[in-house]
């Protein structure tokens, strides 16, 4: 069973996430919400993570 476990606070603008992304019979999911809710916050969040672990490498 793949999951994705996140649990963020205080990341551009996003004050608390704590959510569970099961992949067990799909490797998408699809974030759908209106204008200036959370979607660009989320993205550069992610982004934000994976240059900070692309530079441990």
């Amino acid at each position: 069973m793949k999951k994705l476990k996140v649990n963020l606070k205080n990341c551009y603008g996003i004050k608390k996430l704590k959510y569970e992304f099961e992949f067990n019979n799909k490797n998408t999911y699809v974030i759908y919400s209106p204008n200036g809710t959370i979607k660009t916050s989320f993205a550069r969040t992610f982004s934000d993570y994976s240059e900070m672990n692309a530079q441990k490498i």
